[in-house]
């Protein structure tokens, strides 16, 4: 049962305690007015993930025997919240001292059925230009008038009232590959109504640990070639939002067009070459669809 206003983090952690010590440590000195929990998922790791020597009372650890996956995770971690509030965050984010009572504030005083924090990278990281791309949310997200697309809306770290997520009986479990599960319960939620999306205002956050090129590549590519198919077949009322030109991309295909410009793409990312915005969107772009196409 929710308890009325009360904030329940649900943090899913695969195989890395160093950073969840760190989260840990920044959440500890946190203060807050309102009652809150942290849930921690320990997602199959090798090693057990432990929550240090002396945990404070409001926290708890679940353990899965094997990896299922974050949308699996972050199930069970909100099947065991008692709060009202669900704060959906992940291990790689910084975490400031102000957090707990900020986001209560927002909780409380703000209308909205999903919110994201915009991310930033951490100023200590030294990125490459891919990377800083990557890391720049704020430029690569374009609300209007505050509201979220159903594409640019990410749980990554986000807020969203436990009565709506358990409605909607949470993430798909069988989209247990990387993508898809999110933009599928997005799209659920905005099918059933909950579609005030919003970032939460002058409030980013830290990434301290941003993936590496070939990692990028590697996941997108699971995506085009298993979560996207897997989401379409789902609702493939979705295919012209995301498989977007179908008639030029068959055109271009016939003469391997998107595969070379895709290369190309990689081979000056690779080389560390700054390229403009539109074309590292490209470039994301044609790694899921070229994966799509190849499956």
């Amino acid at each position: 049962m929710s308890v009325e206003n009360m904030l329940s983090i649900v943090l899913p952690v695969y195989n890395d305690q160093d950073n969840l010590d760190r989260f840990l440590a920044e959440l500890r000195v946190n203060d807050c007015h309102q009652p809150w929990e942290l849930i921690v998922v320990d997602d199959g790791s090798p090693d057990r993930l432990s929550l240090g020597e002396s945990p404070m009372e409001n926290w708890q650890l679940i353990r899965h025997d094997q990896q299922r996956g974050a949308g699996a995770a972050r199930n069970d971690g909100v099947r065991r919240a008692r709060g009202e509030y669900i704060i959906l965050l992940s291990v790689f984010l910084r975490i400031p001292e102000d957090y707990l009572e900020r986001i209560a504030r927002f909780g409380l005083f703000s209308e909205f059925d999903f919110a994201a924090h915009l991310l930033e990278p951490a100023p200590e990281l030294a990125l490459d230009h891919f990377q800083r791309f990557l890391a720049g949310q704020k430029d690569r997200s374009a609300p209007v008038n505050g509201q979220l697309s159903i594409k640019q809306s990410l749980f990554t770290a986000a807020i969203i009232k436990k009565e709506p997520y358990c409605k909607l009986k949470g993430f798909d479990e069988s989209m247990h590959h990387y993508g898809g599960h999110e933009m599928d319960l997005i799209y659920r939620l905005d099918q059933a109504g909950y579609s005030n999306r919003t970032v939460i205002p002058d409030f980013p956050l830290q990434r301290v640990k941003i993936e590496r090129h070939g990692r990028i590549r590697d996941r997108l590519q699971q995506y085009g070639s298993v979560g996207l198919p897997a989401l379409l077949h789902k609702h493939p009322e979705l295919n012209s939002q995301i498989l977007i030109q179908p008639l030029l991309w068959r055109i271009l295909s016939l003469v391997g067009l998107p595969k070379i410009i895709e290369k190309r793409l990689a081979q000056k990312i690779e080389a560390n070459r700054k390229l403009p915005r539109l074309s590292y969107q490209l470039y994301l772009h044609l790694i899921v669809r070229n994966a799509w196409a190849a499956r």
